[in-house]
């Protein structure tokens, strides 16, 4: 039952997400099943410069079939004095990526949308199994444990930067 139940939740937001403003203006926005405000990212993406001051390590994406939704994790390192948001994250191999939140409410784990995610100064924010993680849908190609998965993520001073993900097994719980 609980299999059906997360099917049914990750339908809802592919269907959610599939759903595009036909206007041509830079924010573009819509609702997940949640009730959340998203914005269409692409512009941001494309105006961003890569930096260096902004590291990601360990980069690695728990394959699943192409109708669940995979997860990605990471280590973000802020090599600044002043702490980084991070907006957003894409990639080529999937059309729709998502940074989640695993919360605790209740007794049970459930994802959210994460509001604010700030790599602390001088600091780094881990992405992990049971806490942030990056949420992969609609798969552009057919991804093969042991392939690298390209990944952009934006931040919030016009910068992003680029990280190749190894892409491992269903039942993998770290990089290695």
């Amino acid at each position: 039952m609980r299999r059906m139940t997360l099917a049914t939740c990750f339908g809802l937001a592919a269907v959610a997400f599939s759903v595009q403003a036909h206007d041509h203006h830079d924010h573009h926005a819509h609702h997940d099943h949640h009730g959340h405000h998203m914005t269409d990212y692409s512009a941001q993406f494309a105006a961003a410069t890569l930096t260096d001051q902004v590291r990601v390590e360990q980069c690695w994406v728990r394959l699943l079939p192409a109708h669940i939704p995979s997860a990605g994790y990471f280590i973000l390192h802020n090599d600044t004095d002043q702490p980084i948001e991070v907006l957003a994250a894409a990639t080529p191999s999937y059309d729709d990526v998502m940074l989640h939140e695993t919360i605790e409410e209740d007794g049970m784990a459930k994802m959210v949308m994460a509001d604010t995610i700030q790599i602390p100064a001088k600091g780094t924010l881990t992405f992990k199994p049971g806490g942030l993680h990056a949420m992969f849908e609609q798969p552009t190609g057919a991804l093969k444990v042991g392939d690298t998965m390209p990944m952009e993520l934006l931040l919030a001073n016009e910068q992003k930067v680029s990280v190749d993900c190894k892409v491992n097994p269903a039942n993998a719980r770290s990089y290695n």
